[in-house]
């Protein structure tokens, strides 16, 4: 509403039944034949903790949004609890009062009974901070022996370097500074 539109005015135009909603979608947005220089030429700006950023660029293409988003992620579930602590639990072994025990809520026994939740485990989603860092470490540790494994593809095929017998670490190497035995490696490097 403004000095010249009233709320009687919006309510006659939301009777209208022209009154409709338009969506756009630009041909060269999509990532098969995402287009730098139309993207460019996009009039509408969108602010970011980065700065602005056209609107075009910012929703479509190569994921800016998914990279700004993640660049200010205020925390994963671990990080939370390692920064903050776990929060209190209420109910935990206390009587909690209740005004009433009445309720709406149905449950299908024979889902109750035999049906274990898998939502989570198709999404790949953890259940839990201890699960999230498992799968993180996981993933670093992945991610190193894929390295490893391109770094002796390079040498071999780009260097031309023959291959030589693999060197056996000695359990000392594998030891934390210090010689208190196996370095342990969280998810976060701590």
């Amino acid at each position: 509403m403004g000095k010249d539109r009233t709320l009687a005015d919006i309510e006659q135009r939301r009777k209208d039944r022209w009154n409709f909603l338009f969506i756009a979608g630009m041909w060269f947005q999509d990532l098969f034949n995402y287009d730098f220089r139309r993207t460019e030429q996009c009039i509408i700006p969108y602010a970011t903790q980065e700065g602005e950023i056209s609107f075009c660029a910012y929703n479509t293409g190569v994921g800016w949004r998914n990279i700004i988003e993640k660049m200010h992620m205020t925390a994963t579930l671990t990080k939370w609890y390692e920064e903050r602590g776990r929060h209190e639990i209420f109910a935990g072994g206390k009587s909690v009062p209740l005004n009433s025990l009445e309720h709406s809520l149905v449950l299908r026994q024979e889902l109750v009974a035999t049906e274990a939740q898998h939502d989570l485990d198709r999404l790949g989603i953890a259940k839990n901070a201890g699960e999230e860092k498992t799968r993180a470490r996981d993933a670093k540790l992945k991610e190193r022996q894929e390295n490893e494994r391109m770094m002796k593809l390079y040498r071999e095929h780009v260097l031309k370097e023959q291959a030589g017998p693999e060197l056996c670490r000695s359990a000392a190497s594998r030891r934390a500074p210090g010689g208190r035995g196996p370095r342990e490696v969280g998810a976060f490097g701590d």
